[in-house]
């Protein structure tokens, strides 16, 4: 019996972790599923490119042991994971006060006690960060940018330059249009240490990329038939059935629908009936993620080195990724790449100018990475809100419209916009279409009766 013959329970749309997940969850259950994915691979924003004889991962990278969802992925099907940046003989500095300083442990210390002062109100906030609930917020906080707390912290500049460019990393846009409680949340899941909260954002990676995880859990989607290459134009539901129409002319029904699209891609599909005025809205104000990553090739052994730099820089982190007597590779984040003196994403003479604030005499070979904000199926990066998109946004990008349920990294409850987050998401719409099914009367199909391979 196939899904062709019988038709599936549910269409899912987008291929990442969210939606490989709910297809792995669903067959669990019995549930028989069509994931369309509209890129030629799997992973959304996760993307292990072979480079060099390098497995570099342009998209999302890091993982953690706090994050309880993918370490449990982790642990189930064995991936090898290693810590990144390499710690030995790391040498850490900052660019402050128009000159690259170079930090000492001690200096390290204060900047991670300053980094915990300024994320302090994550304690009042997010009392249980795991829950949906957050508050009270009496001196509302939640419609504050980084940027302005940036100016209530009162420390040395050089910690302050320290703490800037921690802000422009996770908001990976501009700092004044980035929500400072993104920082509060994840200070909060952390177990509200700064410390703890840094090797979460940036220590753990997996050796052979996202790519292996998100196929461990794809192979066990026996009852999920995986199309590639099959972006989708039109999504209409009525009081029987979804219909989903591809781009290319062919159309799917089944009784339920999980919709994983990014924020800034659900106004790229047309809905019928049309989705709520707040997902749509949310879609076309998007979320603050906007920067640049990208795998820089320089010339000799620059060692083992992290630099980072405040907002004003056009290059805000800089670490050393590999390196040898024949040239180095490094990993580089640009908050605001309108910043970059750069005509374009390998734009080698404008990256070797943002590089010299950060490491002076430096000398670009070559660039490798994606651009995530002009990619149709993201828009963006990592989910960052603005100012009162938490309050706003969060809780109704996870209501279910009528026959469409919704998942995605961008709004789940605990570790959103990371691996993590996207997991956890496909849990909760996979239990809840089963839930929905179930109360409906469909029927289970057992697992081992349809092996559909992932089709190109």
């Amino acid at each position: 019996m196939s899904i062709k013959d019988s038709g599936p329970d549910v269409v899912i749309v987008g291929g990442g972790f969210a939606g490989v997940t709910a297809a792995r969850e669903l067959t669990e259950r019995g549930r028989s599923a069509v994931l369309l994915e509209a890129r030629d691979r799997l992973g959304g924003r996760t993307y292990t490119a072979d480079h060099d004889g390098h497995a570099m991962e342009l998209g999302g990278t890091w993982v953690h042991p706090l994050q309880p969802h993918v370490w449990a992925e982790i642990d189930r099907y064995g991936v090898e994971t290693e810590t990144f940046p390499v710690l030995e003989g790391l040498r850490q500095a900052v660019v402050s006060g128009g000159r690259v300083v170079d930090l000492s442990d001690d200096d390290i210390a204060q900047a991670i006690d300053a980094l915990a002062q300024y994320c302090a109100p994550g304690t009042t906030l997010f009392p249980e960060p795991y829950s949906e609930t957050w508050g009270p917020d009496p001196d509302g906080l939640g419609d504050r940018s980084m940027r302005q707390h940036l100016e209530t912290l009162n420390v040395t500049p050089l910690l302050r330059d320290w703490v800037e460019a921690m802000c422009s990393l996770l908001a990976f846009g501009p700092i004044d249009q980035a929500a400072a409680t993104e920082y509060f949340r994840i200070y909060a899941l952390s177990g509200w240490s700064a410390e703890q909260m840094l090797a979460a954002l940036s220590a753990t990676k997996l050796v052979k990329g996202t790519r292996e995880l998100i196929g461990a859990i794809a192979a066990q989607a026996r009852l999920a038939d995986i199309r590639l290459n099959s972006p989708v134009r039109r999504i209409t539901q009525n009081d029987d059935h979804v219909r989903v129409e591809l781009t290319d002319g062919d159309t799917i029904t089944a009784p339920t629908a999980v919709i994983t699209l990014p924020m800034n891609v659900l106004n790229t599909v047309e809905f019928d009936p049309p989705l709520s005025q707040t997902k749509r809205t949310a879609s076309a104000e998007r979320h603050a993620g906007a920067g640049m990553k990208c795998y820089v090739r320089v010339k000799g052994d620059i060692g083992n080195v992290a630099v980072l730099a405040p907002e004003a820089q056009s290059v805000n982190w800089v670490v050393t990724y590999d390196h040898d007597a024949n040239g180095s590779w490094l990993i580089v984040f640009a908050a605001n790449p309108k910043r970059l003196p750069m005509k374009s994403f390998d734009d080698i003479a404008g990256m070797q100018e943002a590089l010299q604030p950060l490491l002076p005499g430096v000398e670009v070979e070559s660039i490798v990475g994606w651009d995530w904000s002009n990619d149709p199926h993201a828009l963006g990066t990592w989910c960052i809100y603005r100012p009162g998109q938490l309050a706003q946004v969060l809780p109704e990008l996870r209501t279910t419209e009528g026959r469409l349920f919704f998942a995605s990294g961008d709004s789940s409850e605990s570790w959103r916009s990371f691996i993590d987050g996207a997991i956890e998401s496909g849990y909760h719409s996979a239990r809840h279409v089963d839930e929905y099914l179930t109360a409906a009367g469909h029927q289970t199909l057992s697992p081992a009766r349809l092996n559909s391979p992932i089709k190109a």
